[in-house]
């Protein structure tokens, strides 16, 4: 080894006195001998781009033990941007010579070096160069500032920094010793490191770390203010995560083009989402959030992982996501990162997609298409449209799973992808778990660096599952200045607007008293304190003031009972109805209302149809006092906080069947009041129902489409009273022509072309509605297809008295009832409709026809308990056996037993099915006495995909009563699973089978042939002859060639070659030429002799030098060189 020589010690370098006080074997780890010390960083940032390189190319990433994902590639490009940062700083501090940093450069290009090529030990080290190497830059400026004075405290800071290098060279030589200790050389040392000992020395490099920001806080500097300022700039400068191949991207497509494409994936307004949730946020909230040190490490941090921000209803979780939408927004036009994907989750009937994750997943997967609005998109998107184009979109919009693939694909073209998801809670509690799922997918499956930025209350389901990735708590002493700040706005925002303290004579000291007041009780609460601010407004006198805010209700609840209570207690005969009506309305829209449908919906008594005074936007914020909003991003209302919602959810009077029922109600008159049907009119005078044309035509398309769901969802609401005589009526199809229904079915197709596009936007939300509106049925029947849709099960009955059941759906009616019921899991009005017993098996079959197995028990439970004609059940009988799973054949004997024949076809149909193993079992175990094993049942068995798995069912069951006749074995030898099929009955029944010639015969045209006669001969080749029949069948087959090659491997002593086997090769249109090639290179003698004499093949044999030949066969030759 050469000498080592230690730099000779310098006052101004503290590498080199660090590098004087390191044991002896360290030392021999570090190069101290490079007089290029300048040229080291040139080559330490080559070394760290070719790693990135690499990692890219090899898509480098490995799982930590705590879970995370880390990125090689981010890692690389943080030692680049320190190499980089380093250079800068070496500029700006003139003072400092950067050739006293060269020692650690050195080592980590080296350890870099080394572990180029070496996926595991580059792991076990990269991330921790990429903290050296910010270590070794921050130093800099400390070393520049700091130690150039000679008083006390720098005495203290100048060895503490040496210390701290040594323990960085320190570390770095036993990385070096641990990444070359599988040397040959050194395991004969007997020296062995483990990981822990790298663990062990960066924990010293921390501590070391710690003692000289202690005493750097001791350390006056003043003066150089200016200097720090600069250097810290440098220092602290973004480390950018932008792909610079993006800037390049060219989809040929015009705007219109683009715009369509992106419309298709998802047409959520998610910008306007993000616009409405950061009004009204105060400059220099959510400060604490950005800054802490979890936020930050989350944000920094080369692993892929999600953060959890949580907390308690009401803390402002909407608010922060905000600010953290906006920080990541500023980063990106700073040209830092790539623009943050995002989605505002809600749980709102009147926006059902917010809380779906097929639209959350679909919305971000549109948002990472794009490269900015109107720019490029992104070749996987354009790729997946195409593809859906193709086949006309008959697949529908995407799902989950197209999603996911999707974004992985468009993360491929990002270093880094941000996606921001707020209020989690309120997606749809039985479908969250996808999205969760998809978010830890997509974690998981991807090659480049990902954020995902979650917010959510502390719901059970969601705490399991995000408890062990790092999160933040929404807490008091966490958001106590930001409430602070916010009610000393909003307070004084209530006074300036003299809606506060209009008549107080201290309005100072009555202001400080109620800002010190709210902010004591508010707990963590923005909502609550926002609410008592507004529940104040309503005194004038100080003294009733002074006496609310001295007896704070302590939840949201009991302040929402009171508010509620005063809400509707003012006096007026309208006033409590109208804030009713507005209530109702917003329970229970089913999609979002324009400002001009709200204002005309809660203008009109939905118990009467009387219209009240016009409404304007600002009365219905007066009279609804902070729990209603307007979203201006929008253009619509809302519940201001969730907790409204939640609150008013718990009151019998807003139970949804009864908001529901009141809907559905107004929705069914408002098309009654258009009829001119005399029955029709009748009826609205018998309810009493006094319509107001001018506002019900703002919600005529509305009615037209959502009368039926909100019909669905008053539930028991609909069975009595005014609405079952309304929701008859509409369904029963009196009068035909003139009926309601009828006219409700012009009315919808009409919409469907109206000008403003609003029918195209309500059959977006009931898309099965336009094609049940363009058949062709009679209107009872068509009354009756609305009832299976929308599970309306008491008209179901009644309908079914007026109507004569044709046997079969006529064509030109479109779907029928029973497969409208299926496909909409309607399980009550199913069973109604199972109560008539003249169905065929057709119908029946029909309707179960695709039914999935995840959902399928409860809507079979009425099929299997009909009691239709024998013939019809037994056709239903093979019908499940066939196609569902064992739970489904365990519900079908549980509840008919007795009437279920074990036929020959019944147990055939059973081993046809996909899950034949698991359905022969349960039937083995249950009704083994009533099953016999026949010839056609094995074949049926063999026949099935997964016919080894059926088969071993059936030998471990019943083996000595399986018949293994010739039909039998030749079956399994001619099927794709024939090698383990013939495995398997050689190994567990050898002695019973009988191998003949026509089973080899069998063998040949299975495209896994040659593996079957190759098990064949290694089991039972003394009972096997190659026949002449045997070969010329094999000539003959389009796998001959395999089957030929096999033969003459295995038994060529017995294969003759015979002018009938040739002739046979040569008509053989798909295999013959390689046939004939193969019995050349195999049989050259004989073959020249047949072909030399034979006055019978139509083929020309032609020598063209000494060793190649070629026969003409139709239009080509085939080669072949003749053996030496």
């Amino acid at each position: 080894m050469a000498p080592y020589i230690v730099p000779q010690k310098s006052i101004h370098d503290l590498w080199a006195r660090a590098a004087e006080g390191l044991s002896d074997s360290d030392k021999q780890n570090i190069n101290f001998n490079r007089p290029d010390k300048l040229n080291i960083l040139a080559e330490l940032h080559a070394a760290a781009e070719s790693s990135k390189a690499k990692s890219i190319k090899e898509r480098w990433k490995y799982t930590r033990k705590s879970g995370e994902t880390v990125i090689i590639r981010d890692v690389c490009e943080k030692i680049v941007h320190w190499v980089d940062v380093f250079k800068q700083v070496g500029d700006i501090a003139v003072q400092y010579d950067t050739a006293h940093a060269s020692l650690p450069w050195a080592a980590v290009r080296l350890i870099l070096q080394i572990t180029v090529n070496d996926f595991n030990r580059f792991t076990a080290v990269v991330e921790d160069l990429a903290q050296i190497a910010e270590l070794i830059c921050r130093h800099v400026v400390t070393e520049s500032l700091y130690i150039q004075g000679a008083s006390e405290a720098n005495k203290v800071l100048e060895p503490a920094l040496v210390r701290l290098y040594a323990k960085i060279l320190g570390y770095l030589s036993t990385a070096k010793r641990y990444l070359e200790q599988r040397t040959t050389k050194r395991l004969l040392a007997g020296v062995v490191l483990d990981e822990t000992q790298l663990v062990s020395a960066l924990n010293d490099i921390r501590s070391e770390e710690d003692n000289v920001d202690r005493c750097m806080a001791l350390v006056d500097r003043n003066d150089r203010l200016h200097d720090h300022a600069k250097l810290m700039q440098c220092i602290d400068v973004p480390f950018r995560r932008m792909s610079a191949e993006l800037k390049n991207i060219d989809d040929k497509l015009e705007l219109s083009r683009r715009r369509e494409i992106l419309q298709w994936i998802s047409n959520e307004p998610y910008i306007q989402y993000h616009n409405q949730a950061k009004e009204g946020v105060l400059t220099g909230t959510g400060r604490w959030l950005l800054s802490d040190p979890v936020f930050k490490r989350w944000k920094d941090d080369s692993a892929s992982s999600i953060l959890w921000l949580h907390g308690i209803p009401g803390s402002g979780k909407s608010k922060l996501v905000s600010i953290v939408i906006e920080d990541a927004i500023k980063s990106f036009r700073a040209g830092d990162i790539p623009h943050p994907v995002y989605f505002y989750c809600s749980r709102n009937p009147g926006e059902p997609t917010r809380s779906e994750p097929s639209a959350i997943l679909a919305s971000i997967a549109r948002q990472l298409s794009g490269l900015g609005p109107g720019g490029p998109l992104l070749s996987p998107t354009v790729k997946v449209y195409a593809d859906k184009e193709e086949e006309a979109f008959a697949s529908g919009s995407l799902r989950i799973e197209d999603s996911c693939s999707l974004i992985l694909k468009l993360i491929e073209r990002h270093s880094l992808t941000t996606i921001i998801i707020d209020a989690m809670d309120e997606c749809d509690p039985r479908k969250r778990g996808e999205l969760l799922n998809a978010l830890t997918q997509i974690l998981r499956d991807s090659s480049n660096l990902v954020k995902v930025f979650v917010s959510s209350r502390n719901d059970h389901d969601i705490v399991l599952r995000l408890k062990d990735y790092p999160n933040l708590e929404i807490e008091s002493q966490r958001n106590s200045s930001d409430i602070a700040m916010f009610v000393k706005s909003r307070t004084r925002q209530l006074i300036q607007h003299e809606e506060l303290l209009c008549y107080s004579d201290s309005k100072a000291e009555m202001e400080k008293f109620i800002v010190e007041k709210v902010i004591e009780g508010a707990s963590g609460m923005f909502r609550w304190a926002s609410m008592q601010l507004q529940y104040i407004c309503s005194f004038d006198i100080d003294a009733d003031i002074k006496d609310c805010l001295g007896r704070l209700p302590p939840d949201l609840h009991t302040l929402y009972t009171e508010i509620y209570g005063m809400l509707t207690s003012k006096p007026g005969k309208f006033h409590c109805a109208i804030v009713k009506n507005i209530l109702h309305w917003l329970l229970c829209a089913q999609r979002t209302l324009s400002t001009e449908e709200f204002l005309a919906a809660v203008s009109v008594d939905l118990q009467t149809g009387n219209g009240y005074i016009p409404m304007t936007k600002d009365l219905v914020l007066k009279i609804c006092n902070n729990f209603v909003v307007f979203d201006s991003q929008l253009d619509t209302f809302r519940f201001a906080h969730l907790s409204v919602r939640e609150f008013l959810e718990k009151r019998s009077e807003y139970a949804s069947s009864i908001s529901n029922a009141l809907v559905a109600k107004y929705c069914l008159c408002n098309i009654f009041s258009i009829s001119t049907n005399h029955t029709t009119m009748a009826l609205l005078r018998e309810l009493g129902w006094r319509n107001d044309k001018v506002q019900s035509q703002y919600l005529r398309a509305y009615s037209i489409w959502l009368w039926a769901p909100h019909c669905k969802l008053a539930y028991g609401e609909r069975r009595s009273g005014t609405l079952r005589v309304a929701l008859h009526h509409m369904l029963s199809g009196d009068g035909e022509a003139t009926s309601v229904l009828s006219l409700w079915k012009e009315l919808a197709k009409q919409s469907l072309f109206d000008s403003d596009g609003q029918g195209r936007w309500e059959r977006h939300i009931v898309p099965y509605l336009s094609n049940l509106i363009n058949s062709h049925c009679p209107a009872n029947y068509l009354g009756l297809q609305v009832c299976c849709i929308f599970d309306l099960e008491e008209q179901v009955t009644d309908l079914l008295r007026t109507i004569v059941w044709k046997e079969d759906w006529e064509e030109g009616w479109g779907t029928s009832p029973l497969q409208y019921a299926v496909t909409h899991m309607s399980h009550a009005a199913l069973s109604r409709l199972l109560a008539y017993d003249g169905y065929s098996l057709k119908d029946l079959e029909s309707a179960i026809t695709g039914l999935r197995d995840t959902i399928c028990k409860r809507l079979l439970k009425p099929f299997i308990d009909w009691q239709g004609p024998a013939v019809v059940f037994k056709g239903l009988v093979l019908l499940l056996m066939g196609r569902f799973r064992e739970e489904v054949i365990a519900l079908l004997h549980d509840r008919r037993e007795a009437d279920i024949l074990m036929t020959e076809d019944v147990v055939k149909a059973a081993v046809r099915n996909s899950r034949g193993a698991e359905v022969m079992a349960y039937l083995l175990a249950r009704r083994g006495a009533d099953i016999f094993i026949t010839e056609e049942v094995v074949k049926a068995a063999i026949q099935n995909i997964r016919g080894v798995e059926v088969m071993t069912v059936l030998l471990d069951w019943r083996a000595a009563d399986i018949p293994l006749t010739n039909g039998v074995v030749m079956e399994a030898a001619g099927n794709i699973n024939g090698p383990e099929v013939i495995a398997l009955l050689l190994d567990r029944r050898g002695a019973d089978i009988s191998i003949t010639e026509e089973t080899v015969k069998a063998a040949i045209p299975n495209s896994r042939g040659a593996e079957v006669i190759s098990i064949l001969l290694d089991w039972r080749g003394a009972d096997i002859a190659i026949t002449e029949e045997v070969v010329k069948a094999a000539a003959g087959d389009f796998n001959g060639e395999a089957v030929l090659a096999l033969l003459l491997n295995r038994r060529r002593a017995e294969i003759k070659i015979t002018e009938a086997i040739v002739a046979i090769a040569a008509e053989n249109d798909f295999a013959g030429k390689r046939v004939l090639r193969l019995l050349f290179e195999q049989q050259q003698e004989i073959m020249l002799e047949i072909f030399s004499n034979s006055k019978v093949l139509n083929r020309r044999l032609e020598k063209l030098s000494s060793t190649l030949w070629r026969i003409r066969c139709e239009a080509s030759w085939v080669y072949f060189r003749q053996k030496g």
